[in-house]
């Protein structure tokens, strides 16, 4: 059980890039959401897809998941 905990807890970027795409996509669309911040006109469906694509990219960068890091021995060595 610790295993998958620490296993979630390490993929959680993903997940959460993951869901936020999802719902992004779900519930919004193109053009109907517009932010004005100074002279940019920022439309909020590219914003949160481009949000939601970085967390997915750093997941991709960081690496796998290592039990080690956590604390717990390998698979490999507990059997």
């Amino acid at each position: 059980m610790l295993r998958i905990l620490t296993k979630i807890h390490h993929y959680r970027l993903p997940i959460l890039g993951v869901c936020g795409t999802t719902l992004t996509i779900v519930f919004s669309s193109p053009g109907s959401t517009l932010s004005t911040v100074g002279p940019l006109s920022l439309d909020m469906f590219w914003v949160s897809l481009a949000v939601s694509g970085t967390l997915i990219l750093s997941a991709l960068v960081l690496g796998g998941y290592n039990p080690e890091e956590y604390g717990l021995e390998p698979e490999k060595a507990r059997r």
